[in-house]
């Protein structure tokens, strides 16, 4: 839909809706409009175990889409979107591939005088794969994965490791039980830190990482690895997608079998280090050899999971082009072992916030109109926000704030007695942003806040999304617990009182910046 016809549409809103607005409530009504019995009613709900995670896409996600799109129109919150049959509609598709996978995963080795084939859960596990293919990749061994030049030590130089194979040692190295870098270097990479080198090393761009036990104190055995993957996969396909769905590598663990095979007649061995140390050791694009992966693709075809987005139509014809968006992820994360991970905090509590925020905007509409977004698949990468960001939808330019609110009911174990709630953002606008909330939140609600930027919080959200487009944008996070992501998050941990402040300080927050003359850029000055 292109902006004239979104002007045309939100006029027809404003007098359509002009009822309402004359007979708006005051602002305390629309305050206490928000309370933690809905909120509590809401969460029970999007977090039952009956939605089994609301996985998206999936059945259980569209039902609760449906369910937020039927709060937003009790609300008061009108669909801005058309259907293909031009019906109004408060649900954006958001396209994918689904790639269902079956059990046939494998390698074959091929040397020049030799072909061997290797079975997933026998000689190798898949820790992790997303969208994976069959390919032929080269092999390079990087050692312990560690570039640190300024130290000494760079296993990379020298090597091209895009695109191919990469065989990476667990831990930092050590000499006669010493470690060899300083301390805080070695702490970086030492123990079982397969996850964070991961990471690491994937930004190089290869296909694939082998893990590979350097035989180290602390490391998880071979038992306690589980393979991973999803007999269904879903792969972006709007605009974006291109960088959205940037493959990342698969991730193996191997048995020492495997490394010996890999490795006979090369240079240097790493099963030798429990023996000889580090003697020898060099990094290196292994000669001769070659692995094939298999994974077995039994159906793909195109499926959508849906935004749910409503408006709250604005007063001032003259600010009518100016939008504040309130959003929140809907989906969370699949069970595993047959164990639901309701995410009641992750994300029911904001789903739910929004939905009251919703209400309220409704009771008592700013000058500037309010778009309220529940996202699809943001734990599978911010793809429902940057689908809806990148769909034409609103001129991005005159969106001027986001408020994404990502985990609402809890505290963090650190914050436990406080109860304090963290408000994340860009660095950029952090002081800004935090003298801006903090006057609001200190003439009303007084809730316990802590300022963070988002390179010293953990994970992401969706007004990451919006930052990377300009637009001023924070996120309300609870701060890691214990039960996130896990069976644990359910809604009888949930904290309603915190979840209703915080709650009705995103709506005087939206309000005020609804109505105001000018939204400030909130940049440092």
């Amino acid at each position: 839909m292109n902006n004239k016809k979104i002007s045309c549409l939100l006029a027809g809103l404003i007098f359509s809706f002009s009822g309402i607005i004359s007979a708006q409530s005051s602002p305390d009504d629309a305050l206490l409009s928000i309370t933690r019995a809905e909120l509590r009613d809401h969460i029970y709900f999007l977090a039952s175990d009956y939605m089994a995670g609301r996985t998206a896409p999936s059945a259980e996600y569209e039902i609760a889409a449906r369910y937020v799109a039927a709060q937003f129109a009790s609300a008061g919150a009108v669909p801005l979107l058309k259907d293909e049959a031009g019906e109004l509609t408060y649900f954006q598709e958001v396209p994918f591939i689904k790639t269902t996978y079956g059990t046939d995963i494998k390698w074959t080795m091929k040397k020049a005088d030799e072909t061997r084939e290797f079975l997933n859960n026998e000689d190798f596990k898949v820790l992790f794969s997303r969208a994976p293919k069959n390919e032929k990749l080269e092999l390079v061994f990087v050692g312990y994965g560690i570039e640190e030049p300024d130290y000494g030590w760079d296993d990379f130089k020298g090597l091209d490791v895009k695109g191919k194979m990469l065989i990476v040692l667990t831990g930092a190295p050590m000499k006669k039980g010493k470690p060899i870098l300083p301390e805080e270097i070695h702490e970086k990479y030492a123990g079982p830190a397969y996850w964070s080198k991961f990471w690491k090393l994937s930004r190089k761009g290869p296909k694939g990482i082998i893990m590979v036990d350097a035989n180290k104190p602390g490391q998880i055995s071979w038992d306690d690895l589980e393979s991973i993957i999803s007999t269904e996969i879903y792969t972006y396909q709007g605009p974006g997608s291109e960088r959205s769905s940037r493959p990342r590598p698969s991730f193996y663990a191997v048995r020492s079998e495997v490394v010996d095979a890999l490795f006979e007649g090369q240079p240097f061995s790493p099963a030798s280090i429990a023996e000889k140390g580090l003697r020898s050791y060099s990094c290196f694009q292994l000669e001769g050899i070659s692995i094939e992966t298999f994974f077995e693709v039994i159906e793909e075809k195109a499926v959508s999971s849906k935004n749910i987005v409503g408006i709250v139509p604005g007063t001032d014809p003259d600010l009518s082009n100016e939008y504040i968006t309130v959003g929140a992820h809907l989906d969370h994360v699949a069970p595993v072992d047959g164990q639901v991970r309701n995410g009641a905090d992750d994300n029911a509590s904001g789903s739910s916030g929004v939905i009251e925020v919703a209400e309220a905007m409704a009771m008592n509409p700013g000058r500037r109109p309010v778009v309220f977004i529940a996202f699809t698949a943001e734990e599978m990468g911010l793809l429902g926000s940057k689908y809806f960001l990148n769909s034409g939808t609103l001129d991005k330019e005159m969106i001027k704030f986001n408020l994404n609110l990502d985990m609402i009911g809890r505290s963090s174990e650190d914050n436990a007695e406080t109860r304090a709630h963290y408000l994340v953002t860009h660095k950029k606008y952090l002081n800004q942003l935090s003298s801006f909330v903090g006057e609001i939140n200190r003439n009303s609600i007084n809730c316990p806040l802590l300022y963070n930027n988002d390179e010293d919080s953990p994970g992401g959200s969706d007004h990451q999304t919006f930052i990377k487009e300009g637009i001023p944008a924070f996120f309300f996070f609870s701060g890691v617990h214990e039960d996130l992501h896990k069976p644990g998050d359910d809604p009888d941990k949930i904290d309603y009182s915190k979840a209703e402040s915080i709650s009705r300080l995103a709506y005087l927050i939206t309000d005020t910046l609804a109505n105001m003359d000018e939204i400030p850029t909130f940049l440092e000055e």
